[in-house]
């Protein structure tokens, strides 16, 4: 089922995506005064198509992993004299770049208005309030204690553990100190973390469980809300409402303590008392052992019962629509500096390409973005949107960017690249792109072993 829905999910958000892309080119090709001679959403033969007052044919086709907008172009064909006027190449070179930058700026117009929705509608988060760090993690040894506030990161505020992480990721790779302002006791306190090369060789950087800072949790009881199948929970006899009392003598007042206990067992046989519909009972459980960022771990395969953040670690963002399409404008244009800034790191090798994802990386995505709910949804298409987009203008041959590249030494040379030239680049272009899609679903298969 969750294959499914992953599937489903992401042929979803590509329909979108892909038309809102390539409506983009569309529209702009129009007022351009460019014959358009087919949109379609898909690629190989159309399952339905119609045509326009304008002769334009729109096609939905059967592999729904793309689009394309066909326009009239004498590079693939004789056009007749009193169509002249309608074909591409006719145009000056700003007019074509115009029309090849449509496309990507579509998407990022997108992400602005999905972005802009959330905000309008509302959108909740946790404060970034801090838990006790884990001794011997950066943020210990940096001097975080739980209730810690953090108010901003390298100078850029911070209001959610959301804006927290994505300030992180722009680090991963550098070297120096990240500066932490945080308020504690009414006062305000700076920290500073050092980092070198951070996190550059992790194929699934997570950065904020690297420095040690976690979610400040309330107190959770120590009771089972959900087994993983052929685990050592469900093999001890474990039930889903059982409250853990006491293992190995010591009592367990809640989930972390429970969590504690069994990551520090691995491999040993443990004699657990728990309750059960009002009956004390005593089992015995064996945790097996895991590495997790190169410690062994116990794990049972067993997560706590639903639990409600207290109100006064929520924080929700509604506002009025002209501020949020500022609001939009803004985290659109930090997504943006972002993905340039990891690709430039990639390429100058501050960071691996072991980061890139694959389709089967964004169906994993999609599909949990469909089980959070609208509001997770929306933001995967907003995210996925700003990648197509700067994917597509990367100055690679076949890509809009490539497309842009030419036009812009046409526009500045006063003629256009030879066409031998555009050839090889292409060609080379090609090659890229087959390369980066081979590292990505290598990657993909990587994470899934």
């Amino acid at each position: 089922m969750n294959v499914l829905l992953s599937v489903i999910g992401l042929l979803v958000a590509l329909g979108i995506l892909v038309t809102v892309h390539e409506y983009g080119h569309f529209w702009v090709a129009r007022r351009n005064g460019i014959k358009v001679l087919r949109f379609s959403i898909g690629f190989g033969q159309p399952l339905y198509r119609w045509y326009d007052k304008q002769g334009t044919e729109f096609a939905i086709a059967w592999i729904p992993l793309g689009g394309y907008v066909k326009m009239l172009d004498e590079r693939e064909g004789p056009v007749p004299a009193a169509e002249q006027h309608g074909e591409f190449m006719s145009k000056t070179p700003l007019q074509r770049i115009a029309v090849a930058s449509a496309g990507p700026l579509a998407n990022f117009l997108f992400a602005i208005l999905a972005f802009a929705l959330l905000y309008t509608i509302g959108v909740q988060g946790l404060k970034p309030l801090v838990d006790q760090p884990p001794t011997e993690t950066p943020a210990a040894e940096a001097g975080f204690e739980r209730g810690d506030r953090i108010l901003a990161i390298d100078g850029h505020e911070v209001d959610t553990w959301r804006e927290v992480n994505l300030t992180l990721a722009q680090r991963v790779g550098d070297s120096g100190e990240i500066e932490f302002r945080v308020a504690r006791d009414g006062r305000e306190r700076r920290l500073n973390v050092p980092v070198e090369r951070w996190l550059s060789q992790e194929s699934e950087p997570n950065p904020m469980a690297n420095l040690g800072l976690y979610v400040q949790r309330p107190e959770v009881p120590a009771v089972i809300g959900q087994l993983m199948p052929g685990e050592a929970a469900e093999a001890a006899g474990l039930q889903v409402g059982d409250q853990v009392l006491r293992t190995e003598g010591q009592v367990i007042e809640n989930w972390l303590d429970w969590v504690e206990v069994i990551q520090l067992n691995g491999g040993r046989s443990l004699d657990v008392e728990v309750l059960r519909d009002g009956e004390r009972m005593t089992l015995e459980i064996t945790p097996r052992t895991r590495e997790v960022e190169g410690e062994t771990q116990g794990y049972i395969g067993a997560g706590a019962a639903s639990f409600e953040w207290p109100e006064e670690q929520i924080v929700t963002h509604r506002v009025m629509p002209w501020t949020a399409i500022a609001w939009g404008l803004r985290d659109t244009w930090e997504m943006v500096g972002l993905s340039f800034g990891m690709l430039g790191k990639m390429v100058t090798g501050q960071v691996s390409f072991e980061q890139i994802g694959g389709p089967i990386s964004m169906a994993q995505l999609a599909g949990d973005s469909v089980q959070g709910g609208l509001e997770s949804f929306v933001r995967y298409l907003a995210f996925i949107s700003i990648a197509l987009g700067v994917m597509n203008l990367l100055p690679i041959p076949i890509l809009d960017g490539g497309h842009i590249l030419f036009y812009s030494i046409e526009w500045l040379r006063g003629r256009p690249v030879s066409e031998r030239m555009q050839i090889i680049a292409t060609q080379v272009g090609l090659m890229l792109i087959i390369g980066l899609m081979m590292v990505a679903f290598y990657n993909d298969i990587g994470r899934l072993g």
